[in-house]
């Protein structure tokens, strides 16, 4: 009863050991180096096999959020393009056609049969030019000073008056050149800053799910070898126990031992059964995820390229690698750069509490063109230039609302980076300390490998001698199932440590 009790332990310590964590433990200095001891075969690396650092390279080639991440790079790009433009002056350019209705234009007479007083109090300037006057009570014409009365035909000959005339088709070519003369140096080129420092943001944001990727990828992979090498483990230990139950009922055939014995070995050989279809199972669910980091098909074969029994070097110094991480992981660096863009367009929007000052200069090639009088049907050139300041009271208090809230923004941001670094101290050193941990539970589990194997084979030697009882091999079988699955473990959680702390320190990924 109570071998099959710790039978239940080890079938448990299979199913969930695979998404367990290494506890934290004190720090502690490199282990020294170790004697090899044997991993399954099915651990063994195969030419041209998957390594962590493959399936990393293709987890971030293929990774949807690296996708999302370098879309959002190039919109904040684009962004930063438009920012630029804004601070050019604005040249428009206008071609328009116009017909008009036709319609019949009004004559003025200036002399000849008609009367004094129905003409129009019309005068002639030393220019040659035609202004207006005005008449006495008496209908005499009054012309102002420099002025004269328009010279009259003979008054036997009735005049034919005057008229402007009627264009009916009107085109105008038309340039006009904006410079905002104020915005440029104390609101565009604020957000022109703020834009740029926008892009870097999104590509840290960038490096950040390609390091993310990469850290998933490894961890997956390293979680296929475990659920590998744990279902190789459990296979040999079902190969053991079956082959002690041939053993023993041998040993009952001959009257040797009572056939309890045999039942207790046939419970046995069903709960490593159970403990094997349990790492089966695992290793399907690990399989599942390492290929959709990959987004690798069904049908693609997985072989390992990697091995577990190398040496791996573990950082001596917690506190370099924290200073590390404060001063290169791209989320710190992210939120620095996205607090200095805020501050940025807090100034941008602070300009719009004043008057703006802006200037043009307009030229119009225009058939018939406005400013010439009498109009002719003809191509004429003018120019206009214009300087122009505008405030608006109501857009003064938007603004000065818009900049409370930019500032705001900020200083959560503020307080959000000041908690990220915090975090970050504590998960590299949470990360170092496992990977310590870990490291000194390889050469725990070799020791205990080796003294397992030695241990079933001397009890199962004096079993088959007839000087051991059945219940001694199955403690061995059970203690030398533990030690593997525990050197296995050991050596996955190493390498998920030291991926979780390359991840944490902010180690970037190769292009």
């Amino acid at each position: 009863m109570r071998s099959m009790v710790r039978w239940s332990a080890v079938g448990a310590l299979v199913a969930g050991s695979a998404w367990g964590q290494t506890p934290p433990a004190a720090e502690g200095p490199d282990a020294s180096a170790r004697a090899p001891v044997g991993l399954p075969e099915a651990l063994s690396p195969q030419p041209g096999g998957l390594t962590a650092d493959r399936a990393a390279a293709r987890a971030v080639r293929t990774s949807l959020a690296v996708r999302a991440a370098q879309a959002s790079t190039e919109a904040a790009s684009a962004g930063h393009t438009e920012a630029m433009v804004a601070m050019i002056p604005q040249l428009s350019l206008t071609a328009r056609y116009t017909r008009l209705s036709p319609i019949t234009p009004p004559v003025l007479n200036f002399g000849g049969a008609s009367s004094a007083s129905a003409t129009p109090p019309l005068c002639v300037d030393t220019n040659g030019a035609v202004v207006l006057g005005s008449r006495t009570a008496g209908g005499a014409l009054m012309c102002p000073t420099g002025a004269g009365a328009i010279p009259t035909s003979a008054p036997t000959t009735p005049s034919p008056g005057f008229s402007f005339p009627v264009i009916l088709d009107n085109i105008l070519l038309n340039a006009t050149v904006t410079v905002p003369l104020s915005d440029i140096p104390f609101r565009l080129a604020r957000v022109y800053e703020a834009a740029g420092l926008t892009v870097q943001a999104r590509r840290l944001d960038e490096l950040s799910s390609r390091a993310q990727a990469a850290a998933d990828a490894r961890i997956a992979f390293y979680e296929f070898m475990r659920a590998q090498g744990q279902l190789a483990v459990a296979q040999q230990a079902l190969e053991a126990a079956r082959q002690h139950r041939i053993d023993l009922a041998h040993l009952v055939e001959a009257g040797t031992v009572a056939r309890v014995e045999l039942l207790r070995v046939d419970a046995q050989v069903a709960e490593t059964e159970r403990v094997v279809l349990s790492a089966r199972e695992g290793h399907g669910l690990a399989e599942a995820q390492l290929r959709q980091r990959m987004h690798a098909g069904e049908a693609e074969p997985l072989t390992l390229g990697e091995s577990l029994d190398g040496e791996l070097r573990v950082p001596g110094s917690a506190r370099e690698l924290i200073e590390r991480a404060i001063s290169a992981r791209p989320e710190l660096l992210s939120l620095d750069r996205q607090t200095r863009a805020l501050s940025a367009n807090v100034a941008a929007t602070r300009a719009g509490m004043y008057p703006s000052v802006s200037g043009s200069f307009s030229v119009d090639y225009s058939n018939p063109n406005q400013r010439y009088v009498p109009q002719a049907e003809e191509f004429n050139a003018t120019w206009s230039a214009m300087i122009q300041a505008q405030w608006s009271p109501t857009g003064a208090f938007a603004a000065s609302a818009a900049s409370s809230r930019l500032s705001a923004q900020r200083a959560a941001l503020v307080a959000q980076l000041a908690q990220l670094r915090e975090g970050t101290e504590i998960e590299v050193r949470s990360v170092w300390i496992s990977a310590q941990t870990a490291n000194a539970a390889i050469e725990s589990a070799r020791r205990q490998v080796v003294s397992a194997e030695e241990s079933y084979r001397v009890r199962r030697e004096r079993f088959l001698a007839g000087s051991a009882v059945s219940s001694d091999l199955t403690d061995a079988e059970l203690d030398l199932l533990r030690a593997r699955l525990a050197l296995v473990n050991a050596n996955v959680d190493l390498r998920e440590s030291l991926a979780r702390l390359r991840r944490a320190v902010g180690e970037r990924e190769p292009e």
